[in-house]
């Protein structure tokens, strides 16, 4: 009985020195991002796809999925540009607020 109570305790404690160890330097300094918030103004023949495909471009702060950013640009603009609409659906003339993240 007891040995296997030191068998659990050593391996709790290897778990804890493993998990502190993967968790990285504590002092290592942390990057800093700005958001930047653009007006684009649709063009002719533009898709909301390129459109932010084009925008994803610019995001320096980290890696994002280019559907998330499709779908941030609708929910960001949506009782402004999408409502009623169907879904995605960009009109020359629309003006899209679109969110990006840079690194400082």
């Amino acid at each position: 009985m007891i040995t296997r109570r030191y068998f659990v305790i050593a391996v709790m404690a290897w778990l804890i020195i493993v998990l502190a160890v993967s968790c990285g330097n504590a002092d290592e300094p942390v990057a800093k991002g700005k958001l930047v918030t653009e007006v684009y103004i649709v063009q002719s023949g533009d898709r909301l796809w390129n459109i932010a495909a084009n925008y994803m471009d610019k995001n320096t702060y980290g890696p994002r999925e280019i559907r998330e950013f499709y779908q941030g640009i609708i929910e960001l603009n949506y009782d402004s540009v999408f409502a009623g609409r169907k879904p995605g659906l960009v009109l020359p003339g629309d003006r899209l607020q679109i969110n990006y993240w840079i690194k400082e």
